[in-house]
């Protein structure tokens, strides 16, 4: 587990933040996890962990899906305003049945 001042962070708006970006995308995301910890240069961060429906995450659309998702959540979430930088990582919903990794569950 990493640590997070939990000064800089309001984790209720974080997570209010991250429903009501879960409910606007309701037809292309199946869930959002995130959770919180430097990046590579020891930045606070919050990695986000988003399933996409398998018809969201085919290729030709992908990319675009992908951005829409991210700048949602940006939105809604304002972790700039809270002194963090946002990454995201996507997996279908069938790849995801396939790796089976509780942290996406």
């Amino acid at each position: 587990m990493t640590f997070v001042p939990k000064g800089f962070v309001n984790q209720h708006e974080i997570a209010a933040g991250v429903q009501r970006a879960a409910a606007a995308l309701a037809d292309t995301v199946v869930r959002i996890r995130y959770d919180f910890g430097p990046d590579w240069t020891g930045d606070p961060s919050i990695f986000f962990r988003i399933v996409l429906t398998d018809d969201a995450a085919k290729k030709p659309k992908l990319h675009e899906i992908a951005n829409f998702i991210s700048q949602i959540l940006t939105r809604e979430v304002k972790a700039e305003e809270q002194g963090l930088h946002a990454y995201f990582n996507f997996r279908s919903a069938s790849e995801q049945a396939q790796r089976k990794e509780p942290a996406w569950a």
